[in-house]
């Protein structure tokens, strides 16, 4: 679409986007939407300039995850493809990231039972803060987010079948038993690539884009961090995967589908699959105060 077309497009309730950005400048920048004007508005701002979907699905294209299985992820960044060695999660983290999990778990059987227990806290292994930096939305002029994404640990490719069979058929079971499916995967480490993080896109549509998403297919680069007793960093490549997107490989795809599903196990059904956010793993950090003072764990080494 030519420039002049774009903005003569109607954005809504009767402007176009040059009559807006017009009287946006008439008053200096210096004005305050009204929900009115606010809601005419949506769509058009939470956009970036750049289209991603086709037919309702899109690809990331700044991503090459082909030869992940043998530790390898390309990434274009700053218009050069760049070659990331991905590594597993150290024991130090994994060690903290499994036992706040499981004490998390063995906390809401007991407020599943009746027996007491504090609600979950924010903080620890599930939520981390990501940060992302380079696409950029019309609302903004800056191009860095930060985000809390609930993340998980990927499953592996040995194991998903069996994992997502096993939730898919216990669907309707009491909490309890879910309950304890969760302790006994978290208790065996082999069950996880530890490769990987996993999150869901939850929030991106073609009619939304969340700051996260944008820079994400602009810059894949990211950076997680985990807050609670000890504080950890996780950098890595972060690749968005559109459920529909048949071009990903099979394991990825199915990932994309054991999160999901993951999520509807404890919060229950959603119209639709979520895209997934897969986070290659290239460096860990501890930022705990005053012991890791963000020293680098892995990979191992001086850096």
């Amino acid at each position: 679409m030519k420039d002049d077309e774009r903005d003569d497009r109607p954005i809504g309730s009767g402007l176009t986007r040059r009559e807006f950005f017009g009287h946006l400048g008439k008053a200096g920048g210096a004005i305050l939407l009204g929900g009115a004007a606010r809601g005419a508005l949506a769509g058009y701002m939470e956009h970036g300039e750049m289209t991603y979907w086709d037919s309702g699905i899109f690809h990331h294209d700044a991503v090459d995850s082909s030869e992940e299985a043998s530790g390898i992820v390309r990434a274009l960044l700053e218009g050069s493809w760049r070659d990331y060695t991905t590594i597993e999660l150290p024991s130090e983290f994994l060690d903290w990231n499994i036992e706040a999990r499981l004490d998390m778990l063995r906390n809401l059987s007991s407020l599943v039972s009746g027996e007491g227990g504090a609600p979950p806290s924010l903080a620890g292994p599930h939520n981390a803060a990501m940060a992302t930096c380079g696409g950029g939305r019309r609302d903004s002029v800056m191009k860095i987010n930060n985000a809390f994404k609930g993340m998980g640990l990927c499953p592996h490719r040995d194991r998903i079948s069996e994992l997502m069979d096993h939730m898919t058929s216990t669907a309707s079971a009491p909490m309890p038993e879910k309950l304890q499916f969760l302790v006994d995967l978290y208790s065996d480490r082999s069950s996880f690539d530890l490769t990987k993080l996993v999150s869901l896109e939850l929030y991106s549509t073609t009619d939304f884009e969340t700051h996260t998403f944008l820079n994400l297919m602009a810059h894949p680069e990211t950076s997680l961090v985990f807050l609670d007793s000890k504080s950890y960093e996780i950098r890595g490549i972060g690749e968005l995967i559109h459920p529909g997107d048949q071009t990903a490989s099979r394991y990825l795809r199915d990932v994309v589908s054991y999160t999901n599903i993951a999520h509807s196990y404890f919060h229950g059904e959603f119209p639709r699959l979520f895209p997934g956010i897969v986070v290659h793993v290239c460096e860990v950090f501890d930022n705990s105060p005053g012991t890791g003072r963000g020293v680098r764990l892995a990979p191992a080494g001086t850096g």
